[in-house]
């Protein structure tokens, strides 16, 4: 439900077409949250029957009609209603941490070299992320650089973890 709620966000924020959402995702949500074109497309006609946002067509010369999403008002009370509910369980449903799970079953030198190259992956996650804040340290999205910020800190995390992880496993 969570990608409909991203959508309304934007939308609450001006009305724009379907690419200009898959652009603004981009730019800001898939930080934290991804969406293809063929979803968005899928989600914003059923938002539409359901009356959470309207569709008007926009003609365009020697080029197709565009199609301008605005949020409607049971589209507001929608996202309201979503931001008033505290998240009660985070789900860590993460491929990340299945593959830790049966680590296990792997001979223990295999389990390290896969541990030693995840930590690699996350250190360079890191330092683009770390380049991404040190660019835009003027920016006056605060949102975005407190979101940065946490996904440092969960990089971090995961690198102790994993480090934690093979110390305990003897690896």
């Amino acid at each position: 439900m969570s990608t409909e709620h991203a959508i309304l966000g934007l939308l609450n924020q001006r009305p724009m077409h379907g690419y200009e959402i898959k652009k603004e995702f981009e730019k800001s949500v898939s930080y934290i949250w991804s969406i293809n074109i063929g979803q968005l497309y899928t989600l914003l006609k059923k938002m539409e029957k359901e009356n959470k946002i309207v569709k008007k067509v926009v003609p365009q010369e020697n080029k197709p009609d565009k199609l301008v999403y605005k949020i409607a008002d049971k589209g507001r009370i929608t996202l309201q209603k979503w931001l008033s509910e505290p998240v009660v369980m985070r789900q860590t449903k993460d491929e990340f941490y299945l593959k830790m799970m049966f680590l296990t079953q792997t001979k223990k030198e295999d389990a390290k070299k896969y541990i030693d190259k995840q930590v690699d992956i996350i250190e360079k996650q890191l330092n683009e992320f770390n380049k991404i804040k040190s660019t835009n340290k003027d920016s006056k999205n605060n949102f975005m650089g407190v979101l940065l910020e946490a996904s440092i800190m969960h990089f971090q995390v995961d690198i102790q973890w994993l480090n934690l992880y093979k110390e305990r496993m003897g690896l």
